[in-house]
C-alpha cells in the first residue's frame, strides 16, 4: 500500500488563519509607526527649509530674520522658497506640498516685537512662528502636542539667524530617533 504524506486541508486552513489574526493585529500598528516617522523626517526637512531661506537671504541681501516683521515673514519665505501657490496673505504651499502659515504666535511661543541680532536664540527673541502642516491638505491636519502621538502640523520658531523647533515637545520630536 502507498502511503503519501502531507498535510491536509484542514492544517493548512488553521495555519493561514492564524496567520491572518496576527496581520491584522500587526499591520495597523505597523503603518502608524510609519505614518509618524514619516511626519517626524518631512518636520525635520520643513525646519532645514526655513534655515535655508533664512540663510541664503542674509547670504545675498545681507538681511536676516529680524528684518522681517512676523507679519511679513513670509515674504522672505516666498523669495527664498519653491512656493507653488500663496494661500491668503500669511500663508502658501511650496512645491513638496508642505503649508507654512507665518504668524506671530503658535505652539505656545510667540514672536518678539523687538527681535535683536545680537541676542541668542531665546524665548524673548523669537522673530517669527511658522506653522507647517508637512503633507498639506491630507489628513490628519491635527497639531502635534504629544511625543506620543505625533500628527502632522508642527511650529517652528525663527530666531535672527535660524529656526529650531517652538517648544520642548517639537525638540523631543525633531531629535528622538
Amino acid at each position: 500500500m502507498n502511503k503519501k504524506s502531507g498535510f491536509t486541508l484542514a492544517e493548512v486552513l488553521v495555519t493561514l488563519m492564524i496567520i491572518g489574526v496576527i496581520a491584522a493585529m500587526t499591520i495597523p500598528s505597523l503603518m502608524q509607526s510609519t505614518a509618524q516617522q514619516e511626519y517626524r523626517v518631512a518636520f525635520k526637512k520643513a525646519i532645514s527649509m526655513i534655515n535655508q531661506a533664512v540663510t541664503l537671504n542674509y547670504a545675498l541681501e545681507g538681511r536676516d530674520a529680524t528684518d522681517y516683521s512676523a507679519e511679513n515673514f513670509i515674504h522672505l519665505m516666498t523669495q527664498r522658497l519653491n512656493v507653488m501657490s500663496m494661500d491668503g496673505s500669511s500663508a502658501m504651499y511650496t512645491a513638496d506640498g508642505m503649508w507654512f502659515n507665518a504668524g506671530q504666535q503658535g505652539g505656545g511661543v510667540s514672536a518678539s516685537s523687538t527681535c535683536n541680532a545680537n541676542d541668542s536664540a531665546t524665548p524673548s527673541n523669537v522673530c517669527s512662528v511658522v506653522t507647517v502642516d508637512v503633507n498639506g491638505m491630507k489628513g490628519p491636519n491635527r497639531e502635534t502636542t504629544a511625543t506620543t502621538r505625533i500628527f502632522d502640523i508642527f511650529t517652528i520658531a525663527v530666531y535672527p539667524q535660524k529656526a529650531l523647533p517652538a517648544n520642548e515637545t517639537m525638540g523631543q520630536i525633531m531629535y528622538q530617533k
